[in-house]
């Protein structure tokens, strides 16, 4: 993996180490990078959440992508990266930048994903935002260009969006 990672920060390069280590794989990343009560959040929470503030993703995409949502405690950030990598592999990244203050940091950048039930291959803009407390990170809210994950992992059919007044149709040229 060629990753470029632009900051001296102690906060910042936790975490630049994790999005190493999870492009590798890397098992004992959650226990070394994460606090015991991590909040973790992949593109919207699932449900209601006043804690995150959030507005919950639809009930279709979570059936799709289960893999969304917030995932709270150690076990469960491993289940999520499990069924993550059941799902698709991280080929690439691009340059990142990590921007950091006190015990925050946001990185911003994309990857190459590979998904494996359909072989397709997606560039994907991704931000990120992190609270760490005593060198463990306890709050990861991830974002990233959904419309270009569900094309990835999309096997047929033809997307139509009504926008500017006209209907635009993206069709599955994979």
């Amino acid at each position: 993996m060629n990753t470029q990672s632009q900051t001296a920060h102690p906060v910042g390069e936790l975490i630049s180490q994790y999005l190493e280590a999870v492009g590798r794989k890397d098992e004992s990343a959650v226990d070394r990078f994460f606090h015991p009560d991590i909040e973790y959040i992949v593109n919207g929470v699932t449900a209601p959440d006043p804690a995150s503030g959030l507005p919950p993703i639809s009930s279709d995409l979570e059936k799709a992508f289960p893999w969304f949502g917030i995932h709270r405690g150690r076990v469960a950030v491993k289940a999520f990266l499990n069924l993550l990598h059941q799902n698709l592999e991280v080929t690439a990244y691009g340059p990142r930048t990590v921007i950091s203050d006190g015990g925050k940091a946001a990185a911003f950048g994309w990857f190459r994903l590979r998904a494996l039930s359909t072989g397709r291959t997606i560039d994907v803009g991704y931000a990120v935002l992190a609270e760490v407390k005593e060198g463990l990170i306890t709050k990861y809210q991830f974002v990233e260009n959904t419309c270009a994950v569900a094309d990835a992992f999309r096997i047929a059919g033809v997307w139509q969006f009504a926008t500017g007044g006209a209907i635009h149709k993206i069709p599955a040229s994979h």
